[in-house]
């Protein structure tokens, strides 16, 4: 149990369904991470607003439990146990594919790892952990480090990737944070610095624009002929199932706005590693599986590379690489703001401008 009752706390004796969970919090914020499956951040909380920004998932998670299926997926089982929320994603980012001999599901494989956890602070002013987990089918070694300061509304995680071989490695990496209502809605808007984007070769007729299209933020001409703005979040009733990518990034960051409720989440990142941002946009699109029709949410993804799935990353020329022994760092910030827009950059030091 937590060790206190006020300032800042952290506690890894939870447990949610028979899995470890691991909560932190201060006096605005509290995090939850399922050790046990991913290190997935599950609940995202402003607690002055009681707002969690994370999507839920309306099918429930099962985990760690024996389960039977008529058929096997070669892309792996990613979609039957997505509970939404927040997921890391390494070594591969998108649909299945083969790399050297190693066969990767859809984003690879630290999302259904359990992770190791070491408190390393605990005390009223800054609670502090580090999670860490090793890949299966790569050589590779995952490290989080996450931070929380007595009455600041931001997250701090400091991460790594190593790796362990005595040959050169190539890989995807990124995170995928899903947004939700009661946040989400038609009131919020996307604000990112200025931008190139891609629209994804597999984007079906419920994406406005076209497979392949590019265009500069946020305006693209639909398939109508019609100018698009893809930061403006639509209603369910729109039924969208659009996918993006967001390359040359003036800057690494972005924030989502709720403008009637007058508050915004933000992200920042150092760039190092996670060099392009995935859009992905369910609300109330996709009529078949796993959807049908009743996500509402977007994901809104720092990541290494695009476009989707390791083979064609390293195609485009975009994966990451890593020689011998070598390792790879980021610093990622996530931070709520009572602001309503107008938000024309976020930091590593979780302040809006």
């Amino acid at each position: 149990m937590m060790s206190r009752s006020f300032g800042c706390r952290v506690s890894g004796e939870y447990a949610w369904r028979g899995l470890r969970l691991l909560l932190m919090e201060n006096e605005i914020v509290r995090v939850a991470v399922l050790l046990d499956k991913g290190a997935d951040i599950v609940e995202l909380r402003y607690k002055p607003r009681d707002v969690d920004f994370l999507w839920h998932s309306p099918t429930p998670l099962v985990w760690g439990q024996p389960e039977s299926y008529s058929v096997g997926l070669a892309e792996g089982t990613f979609a039957d146990y997505y509970e939404g929320c927040w997921q890391e994603v390494l070594p591969n980012a998108g649909r299945w594919c083969e790399w050297h001999g190693a066969h990767f599901g859809l984003h690879g494989e630290v999302w259904a790892l359990p992770w190791e956890c070491c408190i390393l602070e605990d005390t009223p002013g800054a609670v502090e952990v580090e999670l860490a987990v090793s890949c299966r089918r790569m050589p590779l070694r995952l490290t989080r480090r996450m931070r929380l300061e007595s009455d600041k509304a931001t997250l701090f995680m400091d991460e790594a990737v190593v790796n362990e071989s005595p040959v050169e490695v190539a890989f995807m990496w990124g995170h995928h944070p899903a947004y939700g209502e009661p946040f989400l809605g038609p009131a919020c808007r996307i604000y990112t610095p200025p931008c190139e984007v891609l629209v994804d070769e597999g984007v079906g007729q419920q994406s406005r624009l076209p497979p392949g299209a590019r265009f500069r933020w946020p305006m693209g001409l639909g398939r109508d002929g019609a100018a698009v703005d893809i930061s403006r979040i639509c209603p369910r009733q729109a039924r969208i199932d659009e996918m993006y990518y967001l390359f040359d990034l003036a800057e690494p960051w972005y924030a989502v706005s709720n403008e009637e409720l007058g508050l915004s989440l933000g992200l920042a990142w150092t760039g190092s590693a996670f060099r392009c941002l995935w859009y992905w946009a369910s609300l109330g699109g996709g009529f078949g599986w796993p959807s049908w029709g009743r996500f509402y949410t977007i994901a809104l993804e720092p990541m290494s590379s695009y476009p989707a799935i390791l083979t064609k990353a390293v195609e485009h020329g975009t994966e990451l690489r890593l020689a011998p022994e070598a390792s790879i760092t980021e610093r990622l910030t996530v931070s709520v703001a009572e602001v309503g827009g107008g938000i024309a950059g976020v930091d590593l030091e979780g302040l809006f401008r």
